[in-house]
């Protein structure tokens, strides 16, 4: 079976391991400062961002994916995928805020923290030679 690690996967995993350890990082500080409520509610914000990261990588390389269609397609499925990660960002901070109830400054503080992770995080782009 032939190696598929490319730099888009390489990217995706380091983007990954950076927001979890950044979220672990904010858990230990508020496990020793906030009672359990707001742990819960800083983990579920943080969990909204890594899930939304999992799911726009995997409609990224949907549209990256073969030409057979065109780059318009291509490009439609991106955009595609971006609004149905800003709907599902939307949808599980609703369902968190408003369902569960969980304590929405902890919340927002996970989900920030988690985003920061876009910071350390550079892709490794291609280079072409000329």
């Amino acid at each position: 079976m032939p190696n598929r690690d490319t730099s888009f996967d390489r990217t995706l995993r380091r983007l990954f391991l950076v927001q979890l350890s950044l979220l672990g990082l904010a858990a230990v500080f508020f496990y020793l400062y906030r009672e359990g409520d707001f742990l819960i509610a800083l983990l579920y914000g943080g969990a909204v961002t890594i899930a939304t990261t999992l799911y726009s990588g995997w409609r990224l390389r949907v549209a990256t994916t073969g030409d057979e269609h065109g780059p318009a397609l291509n490009m439609a499925e991106f955009y595609r995928g971006t609004l149905l990660r800003f709907i599902l960002v939307i949808a599980l901070l609703a369902l968190g805020l408003g369902y569960l109830k969980l304590e929405p400054r902890a919340i927002i503080i996970g989900f920030a923290i988690t985003q920061t992770g876009y910071l350390f995080c550079r892709g490794y782009a291609p280079r072409r030679r000329g």
